[in-house]
């Protein structure tokens, strides 16, 4: 496996220097301001949009496989390059669409307000994590950390207690049954009720996984750790949702050696190409075989990433405006303290909206959808007048514990940024701080603390044998 230094280059810019870079860079800015132009006036603006968004990346690509960038990339190449593009393939090749319902996405009639605010919102998050995760010049000059172990016992404790979790949440929803018989009804209407102990099973899910990934890492038996880790990674799945919780858990397991990988424009075809068959197996359980055929997963996937035609509903329906839906984090805890007495209070702005435009699904199947980012700048800082204020601030955030976490190889801090990594895509796709915030403070909490309980640090001084009976 190749590895990254982050004293390397590239690294230390934060993007894979190349000779020539200036001049490349400078007929970046030309070519996208011809292709705002072109947005602006012409035809099908998603398609230039989608060429902003490629071009960006292929020329300021990051350096590090968990650079926050390459999440930013994954949602804007699903959610705009991907949807759009077979969207206008399918348009230019008078497809005739088979699924029961026909066509319900048009990439073309989005309106160009939505089309330059997705391109603002990508931009200054792009450009802001490109400019706050470099690494800092002692960072550059630091030597590796030490080796590591997983203390056994720790470990073994955390697992017996996750799987305990779990099984007790699969039985106290609906019992094992209905979850391997009628996965997508039990996953959608049974799990009313449970929510604070779906929380606990996956937080300490989560922390399992990470530590069985270190263990994999540092010992010379990969066979035990890589069985475990599939064993509990199943059931984990199940209680969380197929799709994205699978994938969730084999990133935080091979977290220790995504953060030693070299990045490439191979690896990003290799993340993408398993990440769809990961996504067409999930869809295939998840819907019981319903688009098991090309021609159904084809129109599935221009559907299923329908978050900026959410959001050109609302900009066509109201103004931008400030600071409408920021406060309700604080109606779920208020809720529970007794102080809120309306059980259907809005606490999300994807609940609000569903209510809205979908009220069926959410008061008949308690299911929303899902806007993006977009929609809380929007009716929160007025759009792009004041949206790139908080994402400034965000990109900040998430950039020192990149760079803490990451480039200085701190074990105690991976699974916090695995888990702001991952939740980087649900960001985009709802708000900033959400109303799990709360939860999240209690979890990250005991993510470090069980992390510093398990994972032990071999001194550089330590001697080879012990250090070899240790990862044995």
């Amino acid at each position: 496996m190749q590895t990254l230094s982050i004293d390397a280059p590239a690294a230390g810019q934060g993007h894979c220097a190349r000779p020539g870079g200036d001049v490349m860079r400078a007929y970046y800015w030309l070519l996208l301001l011809v292709l705002n132009v072109l947005m602006a006036t012409m035809p099908w603006g998603s398609i230039y949009l989608s060429l902003i968004i490629i071009i960006t990346y292929l020329t300021f690509r990051p350096a590090q496989v968990l650079h926050p960038n390459n999440m930013i990339f994954a949602f804007y190449g699903m959610y705009v390059v991907l949807s759009s593009t077979l969207n206008f393939i399918l348009h230019m090749i008078d497809w005739e669409y088979v699924l029961p319902w026909g066509q319900m996405i048009y990439w073309d009639q989005l309106s160009r307000y939505t089309l330059f605010q997705a391109e603002s919102t990508f931009l200054v998050l792009y450009f802001a994590f490109h400019r706050f995760a470099r690494p800092t010049a002692s960072m550059a000059r630091a030597a590796p950390p030490p080796a590591v172990v997983v203390r056994p016992v720790v470990l073994q404790v955390l697992y017996l207690a996750s799987c305990a979790l779990t099984f007790w949440f699969i039985q106290a929803t609906a019992g094992l049954q209905a979850w391997l018989t009628d996965y997508s009804v039990t996953y959608l209407s049974m799990r009313e009720g449970h929510g604070l102990l779906n929380i606990v099973a996956i937080a300490f899910g989560n922390i399992t996984v990470f530590l069985l990934g270190v263990q994999s890492y540092h010992s010379r038996s990969k066979t035990w750790p890589v069985l475990a880790a599939l064993l509990i990674m199943i059931p984990l799945s199940m209680i969380g949702g197929i799709k994205g919780r699978a994938i969730f858990l084999l990133i935080l397991f091979f977290s220790p050696y995504l953060m030693q990988m070299a990045f490439s424009l191979r690896t990003v075809a290799t993340f993408a190409a398993l990440f769809f068959v990961l996504l067409y197996l999930g869809t295939l359980l998840r819907t019981e075989g319903f688009y098991a055929s090309a021609p159904f997963f084809l129109e599935m996937m221009i559907g299923y990433f329908n978050s900026f035609q959410l959001h050109d509903s609302v900009v066509a329906t109201r103004d931008p405006a400030g600071l409408q839906t920021v406060f309700m984090i604080f109606i779920k805890p208020l809720q529970t303290l007794g102080f809120v007495t309306d059980m259907d209070a809005n606490f999300d702005i994807s609940v609000m909206l569903t209510k809205e435009f979908f009220p069926d699904q959410w008061y008949l199947e308690h299911a929303t959808q899902q806007w993006p980012l977009d929609t809380e700048l929007y009716l929160n800082y007025y759009g792009m007048w004041l949206g790139w204020l908080p994402l400034v601030c965000y990109a900040y955030a998430i950039s020192i514990l990149f760079r803490y976490a990451v480039l200085k190889r701190n074990y105690h801090l991976v699974p916090i940024f695995m888990v702001e990594f991952i939740r980087i895509f649900a960001t985009m796709r709802g708000t900033i701080v959400p109303w799990e915030v709360f939860f999240f403070v209690g979890q990250y909490t005991a993510y470090y603390l069980f992390c510093r309980l398990a994972i032990k640090v071999i001194p550089a001084g330590e001697p080879k044998q012990y250090a070899d009976q240790q990862r044995a």
